[in-house]
């Protein structure tokens, strides 16, 4: 079966995920859409950021209305200079300052969105990082597609061992 298949079949739910799980998620997104390594690290961090931040009120309404959320960034010249400044500041590793911060927050360990939600953060954190308007389709699409085929035990393991935290055995 196809991404688009898949995708179409089985669409974005309220379903509950947790924020460790959404950045195991994030990452692996970033991997298969070919991300430069860091580019996906900082994007993880700040979609943790954003669940922090946001209520989930408005990250669904920015999923809800991604395309012309992206709109509100600007488009053409503008758009272009912002993501060349973006890139050269993701091409280091994120600070360790910040993965430490994200990893003792005991707010974020407990922290359950909905996958609607989870997307939304994500687009709202690409954008903040000055993304492209035109790469939020795709990493909406792929973050959909890996919520299906990625087990949530295993997008959890990579979001905790990306903080540097083990997993707690039961």
């Amino acid at each position: 079966m196809s991404r688009i298949e898949v995708i179409q079949e089985a669409p974005l739910t309220d379903d509950p995920l947790y924020a460790h799980e959404i950045i195991g998620y994030v990452l692996v997104t970033c991997k298969e859409l070919g991300m430069e390594r860091y580019h996906g690290d900082h994007l993880a961090v700040q979609t943790a950021i954003q669940i922090k931040k946001t209520s989930p009120k408005v990250a669904e309404r920015a999923f809800n209305n991604a395309s012309s959320l992206s709109k509100t960034k600007g488009m053409g010249v503008g758009e272009l200079m912002k993501w060349s400044k973006a890139k050269s500041l993701m091409k280091k590793p994120v600070a360790q300052e910040i993965l430490d911060r994200i990893s003792a927050d005991e707010e974020l360990d407990s922290k359950e969105v909905s996958e609607i939600q989870a997307a939304g953060y994500l687009s709202l954190a690409a954008l903040e990082l000055n993304f492209l308007s035109g790469q939020l389709t795709p990493l909406e699409m792929e973050f959909n597609y890996q919520l299906r085929v990625l087990p949530p035990d295993k997008a959890n393991t990579f979001g905790l061992n990306f903080l540097g935290l083990e997993l707690e055995e039961n």
